[in-house]
């Protein structure tokens, strides 16, 4: 028995039979009320079939826009959940205020969802800048992945200089400048390769759309795209 990390209410873990004898059981570190919090993108119905926006359309006007810019990027974005009042509460408490041990919340749900991509699939977290890096400590992106147990790569560099996200309107945030360039060296390991960006929170997806950009080059099989909330 464990205890969510949210709101301390005690976990109780049903062991099966190949829990106790065959592999070991995986911890959970959120409570099913603390999950009842959430929405998940799955029961959504009226949603973007490409980026899961609630739309009543099968095509938001921010993905037949992005399409106009990327007529030769297949597009594809998953994410989680929706945020909601709770997930924006655990995004100022885990990555503002730096609660690092926050970032198993979600760890064993990040790695439910990728489970079955983790052996054909080069997964890539969005870095942050230098700037951000110095003042907050840590990659909040990185930190999820490492807590699910998903091996990562470092592809991309942040060279950015502009205030941060959060501080944008959505005019400000479509026209944000590329701030990503490729590291060197990691085209041979992106060649042919299914690649999954993963980012924390999607918004209008110009960070992603910029990320892809920048690995086009590196030839990969297909660039889709993650996060952890919509």
């Amino acid at each position: 028995m464990t205890q969510c990390l949210w709101c301390e209410e005690k976990i109780e873990i049903a062991l099966t039979f190949s829990g106790l004898f065959l592999e070991k059981a995986k911890k959970e570190y959120i409570c099913n009320t603390c999950m009842n919090r959430l929405e998940p993108v799955s029961n959504k119905h009226d949603q973007c079939g490409t980026c899961c926006k609630p739309s009543k359309d099968k095509q938001c006007q921010d993905c037949l826009k992005w399409k106009k810019i990327y007529p030769d990027y297949d597009f594809k974005h998953r994410s989680l959940f929706y945020y909601n009042h709770f997930a924006k509460e655990y995004m100022e408490k885990y990555k503002i205020m730096g609660d690092c041990e926050l970032a198993l919340l979600f760890s064993s749900q990040l790695n439910n969802c990728f489970k079955s991509r983790l052996k054909d699939s080069v997964f890539i977290p969005i870095p942050i800048s230098g700037k951000s890096l110095t003042v907050r400590g840590f990659n909040q992106v990185e930190l999820l992945l490492e807590n699910a147990g998903i091996s990562y790569i470092r592809a991309l560099e942040n060279i950015s200089e502009e205030e941060k996200q959060a501080k944008k309107n959505k005019k400000e945030r479509m026209e944000m400048k590329q701030p990503f360039v490729l590291k060197n060296g990691v085209e041979s390991q992106l060649k042919g390769k299914n690649v999954i960006l993963v980012d924390d929170l999607y918004t209008t997806g110009r960070t992603l759309f910029h990320a892809a950009d920048s690995l086009k080059n590196c030839f990969p099989a297909s660039i889709k795209t993650f996060s952890l909330f919509r």
